[in-house]
């Protein structure tokens, strides 16, 4: 049985390679800022911390084993196969992962501190049991990847009888008199920014789900389909702004577009090759033969990595594209951030670098990240035309 398990074992450690430089990126700090007496917030530094022999010792493996059983039998990962010698094993080599913990917990003095440090590692192994399940079933999904049409029964498009339900309690006068007024003014075709109370809606032609609404946080109203958030709606608003700006730009370069909003797990279009990343809104810009696909996403950074799937996507999505072969096709990915650039010093990353790689800032630069995502675009598109 020994000789029969150490080829897998060897197999295994070589495939952890691929984390050397993709970590699994665990940050178990809370929320803490130190405000300054200038009122500027500053974030504290993190400890990047490792789990040495002696922390190992302190570790419960019986517990982690049949804690990783139950989360692999949860997500029915049947041809995922876990032992304790390998959990040790995994969690005694300190390449594949970084760990943001303050550097006092290591040193625990008490059973709590001691549990604490069990939680940890089961999260780390957890994070990392998915990561690895994602890149070999991503090695084994993309040669098979294929074009297809979207086709009108496909539960992304909503059908011609579609709409919005909204549910309020009955003695709420006020916001049923928000709706009545929402609804009004959208039955006259009014095409500007609507507003009622907690209800904003947004008629935008290009989308395929018409009227966009966004409700404000802790509003009692509930919508169906889930209303926008206050990131999807304001890139939703920018967007229509943009075109709304550039109708004569979009004529001369007999441009179509058209948005959807993508569906999450289980129906819309996700990518193990980001960890089961389902970005937000898909943009088709249509120019003659050629189609761009560009998968938006309105996302706060604040608990990602310079390293994070989401944020290397727009590089993976290139490998896709060329897989698919087809010279009319180009994809595109970019993080829309939520978070403002200066409260991402900690990756030690210029503003125009995090641009280059497809990342934009929503708050830093309303008026002009879309121009500069059409520029991006334009420029991927100048460059298709020429192959």
């Amino acid at each position: 049985a020994k000789a029969k398990k150490m080829p897998q074992l060897k197999t295994f450690f070589r495939k952890l390679k691929y984390f050397y430089n993709h970590p699994v990126v665990l940050d178990k700090y809370p929320k803490i800022q130190s405000i300054t007496s200038s009122n500027t917030k500053e974030f504290l530094k993190k400890d990047d911390v490792k789990l040495e022999s002696r922390h190992l010792s302190l570790l419960n493996f019986d517990e982690l084993y049949f804690e990783l059983e139950r989360f692999k039998r949860e997500r029915s990962w049947y041809n995922l196969n876990i032992s304790k010698h390998g959990i040790y094993k995994l969690l005694s080599d300190k390449t594949w992962y970084t760990l943001f913990l303050p550097t006092a917990f290591l040193n625990p003095s008490d059973f709590d501190a001691i549990l604490m440090l069990q939680h940890t590692a089961l999260e780390l192994i957890k994070n990392f049991c998915e990561k690895y399940y994602n890149l070999n079933k991503r090695k084994f999904l993309e040669p098979r990847l294929e074009i297809r049409e979207l086709t009108s029964d496909d539960d992304n498009i909503p059908l011609n009888n579609s709409c919005y339900q909204l549910f309020v309690d009955s003695n709420e006068k006020q916001l049923i008199s928000d709706i009545r007024k929402i609804k009004t003014e959208l039955e006259q075709n009014k095409n500007h920014l609507i507003k009622a109370g907690d209800i904003k809606a947004c008629r935008f032609g290009i989308h395929l789900f018409n009227p966009l609404l966004h409700l404000c946080k802790g509003s009692k109203i509930t919508i169906t389909p889930v209303a926008l958030n206050e990131s999807e709606f304001q890139f939703v608003t920018d967007l229509k702004q943009w075109i709304d700006n550039n109708i004569s730009l979009i004529e001369k370069e007999n441009m179509e577009l058209f948005l959807l909003r993508n569906f999450s797990r289980g129906k819309g279009v996700g990518f193990f090759e980001a960890g089961n990343f389902h970005p937000d809104f898909i943009l088709w810009m249509l120019i003659g033969k050629k189609q761009y696909i560009t998968f938006l996403e309105p996302h706060g950074l604040i608990y990602e990595g310079i390293a994070g799937e989401k944020i290397l996507f727009h590089e993976r999505i290139k490998i896709i594209e060329n897989r698919l072969s087809d010279k009319n096709v180009v994809l595109n990915s970019f993080i829309l951030s939520w978070t403002a650039y200066k409260q991402l010093f900690k990756w030690g990353i210029s503003k125009e670098e995090l641009e280059e790689n497809h990342i934009l800032f929503m708050t830093d630069d309303r008026d002009g990240y879309i121009e500069k995502l059409f520029t991006k675009l334009k420029t991927d598109t100048l460059r298709a035309l020429a192959t």
